[in-house]
């Protein structure tokens, strides 16, 4: 598990890189329409910040409470502000295939041990990437059902 406590500090540290990479895809795919008139430095601060944060959400006890409650104002957040959720979802999946291809890419990995680690570590972070989208799409889902309820609740006019 060296190997995979080297690779989140890699990709703490190297945030903004990752981020950068990620805001040139989230702003040209076809698949992400409503990041496109985001401010490219708000898009950064976003993706930097949840690879700053994967430590913390890989350690070995995941905080479940902790991981479900940041991914759902996200949700909540982005819902506000007009996102579809599918989009929301490709965003977090592209964020997480440009973490992987940074790991890749820059030949971090060596031998077949440091493989089986990164492995490992890709095994993770998908579970993490896998709640973390199913947090989203809850808050959607609940906020859904909020504004359903209420306009259920609304007197009609007539």
């Amino acid at each position: 598990m060296v190997i995979a406590t080297k690779l989140i500090k890699i990709i703490e540290k190297n945030s903004d890189i990752i981020a950068d990479k990620w805001v040139d895809e989230v702003t040209t795919s076809p698949y992400t329409r409503s990041y496109w008139n985001v401010s490219r430095e708000d898009l950064t601060e976003r993706a930097a910040n949840i690879c700053q944060r994967i430590g913390y959400f890989l350690g070995k006890r995941l905080p479940r409470e902790r991981l479900a409650s940041f991914y759902r104002r996200i949700g909540e957040a982005r819902r506000a502000q007009g996102y579809e959720v599918e989009e929301v979802v490709m965003a977090l999946l592209l964020l997480k295939r440009q973490i992987w291809l940074f790991v890749m890419q820059e030949g971090f990995l060596n031998v077949n041990l440091e493989l089986y680690q990164a492995l490992e570590l890709n095994n993770r972070v998908v579970l993490y990437f896998d709640r973390a989208i199913y947090f989203v799409a809850q808050a959607y889902s609940e906020a859904d059902k909020r504004e359903a309820a209420g306009a259920s609740a609304a007197p009609e006019n007539g």
